[in-house]
């Protein structure tokens, strides 16, 4: 599943539990969160950083790469209070849902770091988005 269609399914998955997308899908070259959103009820603003696959020749490295990707840069966006419940931001990734595993693992190699970000997760295929709290990959 390509970053297009992480994206695509993400989108869905958020307008279907009442979030109001605040950006269009970004074209190519254009800067900035893949997807931000807002929810009024809750009163939350989220940013998520989307990857998918890319070329199926490198799949491993694809998807290795795209780890520490989107950690740098939900790193870059984050204000110092993180992704702390009482704040109205929450920081997440989407992925998709075959790349569980292998982010498992290499999450599994960083407990503190995971940790201290509490990144939400979307794990995301053609015919489910599932969210994920932060401490699923702990365990």
């Amino acid at each position: 599943m390509n970053e297009t269609q992480v994206e695509k399914y993400t989108r869905e998955y958020l307008i279907k539990d009442r979030w109001k997308l605040t950006n269009l899908p970004r074209t190519i070259g254009q800067h900035g969160c893949d997807i931000t959103a807002w929810h009024p009820i809750k009163r939350k603003v989220l940013l998520i950083e989307a990857k998918g696959s890319g070329n199926k020749k490198n799949k491993h490295q694809t998807i290795h790469n795209s780890f520490y990707t989107l950690l740098g840069q939900t790193l870059s966006r984050m204000d110092k209070e993180g992704n702390n419940n009482k704040r109205a931001r929450i920081y997440a990734i989407a992925i998709p849902s075959n790349w569980e595993i292998v982010y498992k693992k290499k999450i599994k190699q960083m407990p503190y770091g995971w940790s201290m970000l509490k990144l939400k997760v979307f794990l995301v295929s053609k015919n489910k988005v599932e969210l994920k709290n932060y401490k699923y990959f702990l365990n």
